[in-house]
C-alpha cells in the first residue's frame, strides 16, 4: 500500500512533540519546567466560562454557518472596529478553528502549484507545512540578529520572482518577540504592492506588546491594499483560550468565500459553543481591563528572564518587544561535549536537557534555525528562576 508521498514531506510539529514529552515525564512523576508550550498559563477568565455554560443550558448545541456564529462575526467586526479604527464587514471574516485553519484555508484560496510563499526566518513551526499543504512552496529569506530578525526591503527583494505568489509577515513574532514598526510594516507593504503579491499578517499576539508600543494593523496602514490582505487573529494567545480554537481571518468578501468553501467540506463550523463564549467575550469590557493586567505581568516576566540568561555566559537573546517568547542563541555550545555526549545542533542540546535537568524547551530548527533553543515565559516566576537556573548548571557542565 503507497500513501500520500506529499503528506509524508509534511513535518510533525516540533512544539507539540516537546510538550507530549514533557507531560509524559510529569506523568511519571518528574519534576519537569517546561519551557515549550506557547500556551497562556493563565485560567480563562470566568466570565467567559459562564457564557458557554449559558449556551449549553439554552440548547445552543446544534450547527452554525460554516463560515461563523453570525453574531460572533458581528462581535468580532465590532472589536476589531474599535481597537484598529477598520471596519470589515461581517461578510469580509471567517470563523475557523484556531489561526492555524485560517491561514490553511487562506493559503489553499490563493495558491496554485508552483506557487512560492515568502517566509523570514525564524518563522512559525506550521507556516511552511501549512504553505506546502496547500500546495504551495516555501521561500525562507534569511535575515538578520543585527535588524532583530526584522525582514529588510533588500532581503525581501532578492527572493522575488515570477512565481511568487505571497508573504507571511508575524508581528509581534514567534518565535523571538520581534515586532514590526508602521514605517518598517509600509515599507514592505509598497514592494508587495509593486510586485503584486498577497499578504498574510498573522497578529495573534497583538495585545502582547510591551513597554508602551502601539500596535498598528496592518489593515490601518494600508486600507487600499485590502483585496490582497489577509489578517489572521483569535482568541487563543490574548484571552487564555487555546483550547477552545476560535481563529479569525479578515479579507475582502471574494477571499473570505473562497475560504468558508474549504471550510464547509473539512470541518464545518467551529464549536457551537466555544463560539457563542467567544461572542460574549469581545463584547464585554471587562475583558481589556483583564488583558492589560495580565500584559503587565508578562511584561515583568519577561524582565525576569532577560536579567536571568544575562548571566549565563555563553547564551545570547534580544530581549522581545512582544509575545511571550525568548529566542536564545546556542551557538557557542554547538560541537562541544555535554559528558561525553556531542552537542550537534538544536535537537541534541533540547534532549539532552530534558533528559538530564528535566527542562523542557524548544528547538531552534524547529523555526529555522538550528544553532538557537525557543524558551516561553508564560509561566510562573518561581518556575521561571528554577528553570533558568537549571539551564545555567546544564551549560555549565559543557565542555570544549
Amino acid at each position: 500500500m503507497k500513501y500520500s508521498a506529499r503528506i509524508a514531506k509534511i513535518e510533525e510539529s516540533k512544539t507539540i512533540a516537546v510538550s507530549t514529552k514533557a507531560n509524559k515525564l510529569t506523568a511519571a512523576g518528574e519534576d519537569v519546567v517546561s519551557f515549550g508550550a506557547g500556551e497562556p498559563d493563565f485560567p480563562t477568565p470566568n466570565f467567559i466560562k459562564k457564557a458557554a455554560v449559558e449556551a449549553m443550558d439554552k440548547g445552543y448545541t446544534g450547527y452554525t454557518s460554516a463560515s461563523g456564529l453570525p453574531e460572533l462575526k458581528e462581535a468580532a467586526v465590532n472589536k476589531f472596529a474599535s481597537d484598529y479604527s477598520y471596519k470589515y464587514s461581517t461578510e469580509e471574516v471567517i470563523v475557523g478553528n484556531g489561526g492555524k485553519q485560517i491561514l490553511f484555508n487562506g493559503l489553499s484560496a490563493i495558491l496554485e502549484a508552483g506557487d512560492e510563499v515568502l517566509i523570514p526566518k525564524p518563522y512559525w513551526v506550521s507556516y511552511p507545512e501549512l504553505v506546502k499543504l496547500a500546495g504551495g512552496t516555501p521561500v525562507f529569506i534569511e535575515t538578520k540578529a543585527e535588524n532583530k530578525f526584522k525582514l529588510q526591503v533588500s532581503e525581501m527583494e532578492k527572493n522575488l520572482n515570477e512565481k511568487t505568489k505571497a508573504i507571511i509577515i508575524n508581528s509581534p513574532s514567534n518565535p523571538d518577540g520581534h515586532f514590526y514598526t508602521s514605517s518598517e510594516l509600509i515599507e514592505l507593504l509598497d514592494l508587495a504592492v509593486k510586485k503584486d503579491l498577497f499578504i498574510i499578517s498573522d497578529e495573534i499576539y497583538d495585545k502582547l506588546l510591551y513597554d508602551g508600543r502601539e500596535f498598528k494593523s496592518m489593515i490601518e496602514l494600508f486600507p487600499e491594499y485590502k483585496d490582497r490582505l489577509l489578517i489572521v487573529n483569535g482568541m487563543s494567545k490574548s484571552y487564555s483560550m487555546t483550547g477552545w480554537r476560535v481563529g479569525f481571518g479578515f479579507a475582502n468578501e471574494k477571499w473570505i468565500s473562497s475560504m468558508a468553501k474549504i471550510q464547509s467540506h473539512t470541518t464545518s463550523n467551529v464549536n457551537t459553543i466555544a463560539q457563542y463564549a467567544s461572542a460574549k467575550a469581545l463584547a464585554n469590557d471587562d475583558l481589556e481591563i483583564i488583558i492589560d493586567e495580565r500584559r503587565d505581568i508578562y511584561q515583568q516576566r519577561r524582565n525576569l528572564t532577560a536579567e536571568l540568561l544575562a548571566e549565563i555566559e555563553d547564551l545570547e537573546a534580544i530581549r522581545p518587544a512582544g509575545a511571550f517568547y525568548f529566542f536564545i542563541d546556542i551557538s557557542k555550545l554547538i560541537e562541544k561535549k555535554y559528558k561525553g555526549k556531542k552537542i550537534e545542533g538544536s535537537l541534541s542540546f533540547c534532549d539532552l536537557l530534558l533528559k538530564e535537568n528535566k527542562v523542557a524547551v524548544v528547538p531552534g530548527i524547529a523555526f529555522g534555525m538550528d544553532n538557537f533553543i525557543r524558551i516561553s515565559y508564560a509561566l510562573g516566576e518561581d518556575r521561571i528562576r528554577e528553570g533558568i537556573k537549571r539551564i545555567a548548571d546544564f551549560v555549565s557542565i559543557i565542555k570544549a
